[in-house]
């Protein structure tokens, strides 16, 4: 289960480099891998719809998600930066997309899990 989970709403999608939606401040540090899911109310007709989530700027993928033309949904995307092992504790977090190929109404989520530190299970043993 998910320790925070980050969603955007995107009505009219613009292609670019330019933030849709929310920008978010992460309130501690996380996990990567994650898992991200992304749903159309209108898929896309004229081409796949890309998108790229950002930590601090830099996209956290390796290859972009992708919602191919004539799909409405997503429902997990793993395919992630493996040279990245954690988003920071203030980390800005950002959602751009790459092409719309025409979808509307778009929602993505990012589910992440929290880091904690290896040794807070040993503390706590020897508190007891």
């Amino acid at each position: 289960m998910a320790d925070r989970i980050l969603t955007w709403y995107v009505d009219q999608p613009e292609a670019g480099s330019v933030s849709q939606g929310q920008i978010f401040c992460l309130d501690q540090d996380y996990q990567l891998p994650a898992v991200v899911r992304f749903y159309a109310k209108s898929a896309p007709d004229a081409a796949d719809l890309v998108l790229d989530i950002k930590d601090d700027g830099v996209s956290i993928f390796t290859n972009k998600p992708t919602l191919q033309k004539g799909q409405s949904g997503q429902d997990w995307w793993e395919d992630f930066n493996p040279n990245l092992h954690n988003m920071e504790k203030y980390s800005w977090i950002s959602l751009e997309f790459s092409q719309t190929g025409g979808a509307k109404g778009i929602t993505v989520q990012l589910e992440l899990l929290a880091e904690y530190p290896e040794d807070a299970g040993e503390e706590d043993e020897e508190d007891v």
